[in-house]
């Protein structure tokens, strides 16, 4: 009985600190959280922290595939949105 009572608040600690990080871990919770970001917009990310990313203004042919797609919210992170016509683009660009 007395383990019990010792494993009982240790479990619902535990879980306590699990959820904690859990969220820490989310960036967004629907797609208008999230906007394209970097020089050549290539980077999705977080819509409040788009003015703090900086990249080297450099083009890829691979950007060019974006504009088949949009910047969104996938499993709690931002991310481009993989569609069939992009996926189909990047395959075409990397050859």
């Amino acid at each position: 009985m007395k383990l019990g009572v010792i494993l009982l608040p240790l479990l619902v600690l535990i879980s306590g600190c699990y959820h904690i990080d859990a969220d820490k871990n989310m960036e967004c919770t629907s797609d208008s959280e999230c906007a394209p970001a970097g020089c050549s917009g290539q980077i999705c990310a977080p819509a409040e922290k788009t003015s703090e990313i900086i990249t080297t203004c450099e083009y890829r042919e691979e950007y060019s595939c974006l504009k088949l797609t949009s910047c969104g919210c996938v499993d709690n992170k931002c991310a481009w949105l993989e569609n069939d016509n992009y996926k189909e683009c990047l395959e075409e660009v990397r050859g």
